[in-house]
């Protein structure tokens, strides 16, 4: 059992070091598009880059709007290190495990929510300048669902494990 608690260790040490090596490279990516480029390549709204292109439209009003999926990706990446972080010291089923996946989930949750939001202000924005872009709410339910279910599954652990705690101490 310990030689498998080693190696699940080491393996999220590794995976660690590999989400913060491909997490840098995208963020160069994306820096260096906005910088050199131009563009902003992390939002996928057609609406945007019409807006962007448009002169009509300060591109710094733009930019400050997809600021928070900016923000959320970050915040992504930051609770996915702090659980491996804590996986490769061992502590598999620790309190901060939890709130590291519940900190994810809702993370994530926030960023479809705000990015369905987003689209819809940017082509009801579109729209109005141009009338001619159709306004779509798009609500990804399928997406939610199943963070929603994450979220039901991590307070499942994290109750299971209170459970399990208590037993211990009563015997």
């Amino acid at each position: 059992m310990v030689k498998s608690t080693d190696k699940i260790q080491r393996w999220c040490g590794t995976f660690r070091a590999v989400v913060l090596g491909i997490s840098g490279l995208v963020f160069s990516f994306l820096i260096y598009h906005l910088i050199i480029n131009g563009q902003v390549r992390y939002i996928e709204s057609e609406s945007f880059n019409l807006l962007w292109e448009s002169e009509q439209v300060s591109h710094g009003m733009l930019f400050s709007l997809t600021l928070p999926l900016l923000a959320g990706m970050l915040l992504s990446v930051y609770w996915i290190i702090r659980l491996l972080k804590l996986f490769s010291g061992g502590q598999f089923f620790h309190n901060d495990c939890y709130t590291c996946y519940q900190g994810f989930i809702w993370t994530k949750i926030a960023l479809v929510l705000y990015s369905c939001g987003l689209n819809f202000f940017l082509d009801y924005w579109y729209h109005t300048l141009y009338h001619s872009n159709q306004v779509v709410l798009k609500i990804p339910f399928g997406e939610l669902t199943t963070l929603g279910l994450f979220a039901v599954v991590a307070y499942l652990l994290k109750a299971a494990k209170e459970i399990e705690d208590e037993n211990k101490e009563f015997i």
